[in-house]
């Protein structure tokens, strides 16, 4: 993946899964992706851990940034 198209998915992530992953637990998160890495076996290995850790370091900024307001 190019610095193009890795800031590119990064973007995606932020604009649809972050703010429902927001109201979530880690664990239901987890949980959805690993329904999704099951139901499509042509994603890359590792690609649900990645996303899982993208997700997870974006809420808690959003969250610590939240406490800093």
């Amino acid at each position: 993946m190019t610095k193009e198209e890795e800031q590119i998915f990064l973007d995606k992530v932020k604009e649809t899964i972050l703010p429902l992953a927001m109201s979530m637990s880690e664990e239901q998160i987890k949980n959805i992706i690993l329904t999704a890495e099951k139901e499509n076996p042509n994603l890359p290995e590792g690609f649900g851990a990645m996303l899982f850790e993208k997700v997870i370091v974006y809420k808690q900024n959003l969250i610590l940034q939240g406490l800093n307001k």
